[in-house]
């Protein structure tokens, strides 16, 4: 079985995972680039993943990834979404219907990831700091601006070890003929 294995990476938690899922499949991890996207050639793969990074409910590089749909609807496709919040069934049924993903017939995974402000683009800081902004003018905003406050001033770092195995998991069950959810 041939795997592709794409992501689109912000700070580097997304292409972690990828590079995980990737080396379980003895292949590579490919960031998404848009040119170099319109160069892959879907038939020579069984299994396409790709894996973004969360902005707001929006995972980056999606819709680029999904244009593309006619080429691996036949395809086994994992798509899975990090962000630095915990995956709980409301943010993914969210992620699920923000990005339309029920629309295709594909498995996907949401997973925890860290932060690091210091790491972040200029537009990417810019938003974050409007957050604090409104956080504050909210009555009852304390807590998140404390909260943002916090990991703006100290990076985290989270590994979702068990989500990347339960994906590695579902690819292998694959692999192997008995396909799991």
């Amino acid at each position: 079985m041939r795997t592709l294995v794409l992501y689109k990476s912000n700070t580097g938690c997304t292409k972690e995972y990828a590079e995980k899922i990737a080396k379980a499949f003895q292949t590579e991890a490919v960031p998404l680039k848009k040119g170099e996207f319109k160069k892959i050639n879907f038939e020579d793969y069984d299994t396409i993943v790709f894996g973004g990074w969360i902005l707001g409910s929006q995972i980056q590089g999606i819709d680029d990834f999904l244009w593309r749909w006619d080429e691996m609807s036949e395809k086994n496709v994992i798509v899975f979404a990090v962000g630095m919040s915990f995956a709980t069934k409301e943010s993914r049924n969210n992620l699920i219907s923000a990005n339309l993903l029920d629309m295709y017939h594909l498995r996907f995974y949401q997973l925890r990831g860290g932060f690091d402000y210091q790491k972040l683009g200029p537009i990417q800081k810019f938003m974050f700091n409007i957050g604090i902004s409104q956080a504050k003018r909210e009555t009852d905003g304390k807590t998140d601006v404390d909260f943002l406050t916090t990991i703006k001033e100290t990076p985290f770092e989270y590994s979702d070890e068990a989500g990347v195995n339960r994906i590695i998991g579902v690819m292998q069950s694959i692999e192997n003929g008995t396909p799991k959810a």
